[in-house]
């Protein structure tokens, strides 16, 4: 929690300094506005992108490397209903939650072409061979 709020000060200091930094540069009409609004800028960019790259590997530490869809039943809307995830990252895996029973498969490799459930027997979808 404290490093979310690291990232969003650090966030919220770069946006600051580099607004500050540019309207003191353009609305100073002497030397004064460059002395003052120059650091003020360009320390604003380097505060930006640290918060930045913080939030991208925060996002990459959260990852949950055994992450599952919860078995459940899904509402019936006049058809079969069911729910396909496949993960990004290697090995490549697909569950397969079907909505009549609740029942969660996983398959090695992408969505297949044609799945029917083992629990209910049930077809859930078959794509035609074009």
């Amino acid at each position: 929690m404290a490093n979310d709020s690291i990232g969003w000060n650090l966030l919220i200091a770069g946006w600051s300094c580099t607004l500050l930094g540019t309207g003191l540069v353009f609305t100073l009409p002497d030397p004064m506005g460059l002395l003052v609004g120059s650091p003020l800028l360009i320390a604003g960019f380097p505060l930006l992108l640290m918060a930045l790259s913080r939030g991208r590997s925060q996002t990459e530490r959260n990852a949950d490397p055994n992450w599952a869809p919860s078995p459940e039943t899904l509402p019936e809307a006049g058809r079969v209903m069911f729910r396909v995830d496949t993960t990004l990252d290697d090995p490549i895996r697909t569950s397969i939650l079907c909505g009549a029973c609740g029942n969660l498969e996983w398959v090695d490799g992408g969505k297949p072409r044609a799945f029917r459930c083992p629990a209910c027997a049930m077809d859930l979808w078959k794509q035609e061979e074009e």
